[in-house]
């Protein structure tokens, strides 16, 4: 069952100051109807949000909405850890199987990072762009002449998922069973107990399968690894092929479906990719400014002062990347989309060891996305008769995206 505490308000600890609590939810920010998930946080700081708060939801715990402060944060596992979970929400239970390396901190971190960055970098992702193209054209030419899509069924959920599933050498029918099990541990009130148990349940015996029989995928990799000098234990293979299966079924998805809901109501945009696709990679790069999507968490090492305040040991603290997309010390008129803007200090994937090893990926995912779809379908709208709907938790999601275009 979902969490019945999470969004009560828990009793604000004595070290906290009066004037820093503020009524906001980080996994339920209040999206308005018919409104998008990064609403709320842009009136924050039109209310002149501090740089950090305390929320009293989800038992409790700081939010840190300013963008360096961001990026010091999660730079910085002495103070803030990653080994209490990287989320505000505790592990539960406590003996679960950790999600290496999210849930370590280095140097350990740095040995189960290493099983998969690998397959990250640019000369491993030039395969899997040409793969990601035909694929893209694929679909948007299966479903055009209809006139419309549901583009998170119909594309998001196939794009990203499919060349990550070949990454870890799944079937793709695999994803209907793998897609609820991975949102849920995003998701804000979903069964997340019982849904990451089916998870180490089937990362489980994957993980056996490969050990047993491995082959040139991530998982087999995984499986086969050395650490520290030994072979790596089941619990260690399944935690890490777990956060994979989490991380690869959810993000880029989620992110795909905020640029093409933004599309859809701003055709300027729209045509100015399609008058000029040189600007391509900064209208990537500006897309994964504007809609960070994902709130991870720390905890924090020991009593200090981090900016003027004053924090204990096990606090918990949130680092709300749409917090950081939106700071206006950082970009001038943060919610306008400005492809020729410059914005290589944004925390969209983190900062510092932790940074998401897939960033790569999602720029080739997204940048084939606008490749594709922008020339064979240029003017699309959203369906007047089926709203979209968001989805808030740990990622800010659209999970319900209607198109429609002339056909």
């Amino acid at each position: 069952m979902a969490d019945a505490t999470a969004a009560v308000r828990a009793p604000v600890p004595d070290h906290v100051p009066a004037a820093l609590v503020l009524d906001f939810d980080g996994y339920r920010p209040g999206v308005p109807e018919n409104g998008t998930y990064h609403e709320p946080y842009a009136r924050l700081y039109e209310e002149s949000v501090p740089a950090i708060f305390w929320s009293p939801y989800n038992r409790g715990h700081w939010i840190i909405t300013r963008r360096d402060y961001l990026a010091e944060a999660f730079g910085d596992p002495s103070r803030f850890t990653s080994t209490e979970g990287a989320a505000v929400d505790p592990i539960e239970p406590p003996d679960r199987p950790r999600l290496a390396p999210i849930e370590t901190d280095p140097p350990r971190q740095q040995l189960f990072r290493k099983l998969f960055s690998p397959a990250f970098v640019a000369t491993a992702l030039k395969a899997r762009e040409a793969e990601a193209r035909q694929l893209a054209i694929d679909l948007v030419e299966g479903f055009k002449p209809k006139g419309r899509c549901e583009f998170v069924t119909e594309f998001a959920q196939h794009l990203p998922i499919r060349i990550f599933m070949n990454m870890v050498d799944l079937p793709e029918e695999d994803r209907l069973v793998l897609l609820p099990l991975a949102a849920a541990q995003v998701q804000v009130d979903a069964p997340k107990h019982e849904t990451m148990a089916k998870l180490f349940e089937y990362a489980g015996r994957r993980v056996a399968e490969r050990a047993k029989a491995p082959g040139d995928d991530l998982i087999s990799k995984i499986a086969t690894a050395q650490i520290e000098g030994r072979p790596i234990e089941m619990h260690e293979a399944v935690g890490v092929t777990a956060l994979l299966l989490i991380g690869g079924l959810d993000t880029v998805a989620s992110m795909m479906s905020h640029i093409m809901l933004f599309l859809a109501t701003n055709p300027d945009h729209r045509h100015a990719i399609v008058a000029d696709p040189g600007i391509v990679p900064g209208a990537t790069e500006e897309f994964l400014r504007r809609f960070a999507l994902t709130n991870p968490g720390r905890t924090v090492v020991a009593d200090m002062d981090f900016h003027g305040i004053r924090m204990r040991a096990g606090d918990k603290v949130m680092l709300a990347t749409p917090f950081g997309a939106l700071d206006p010390r950082d970009y001038a008129d943060p919610l306008k989309v400005d492809f020729t803007r410059k914005s290589n200090t944004k925390t969209t994937f983190g900062a510092g060891p932790h940074v998401c090893p897939g960033s790569m990926l999602a720029r080739v995912e997204i940048k084939v996305l606008l490749e594709e779809w922008l020339p064979r379908i240029p003017d699309f709208s959203l369906d007047p008769d089926d709203a979209p709907r968001t989805r808030t938790g740990v990622n800010g999601s659209v999970e319900h995206l209607p198109l429609v275009w002339k056909a």
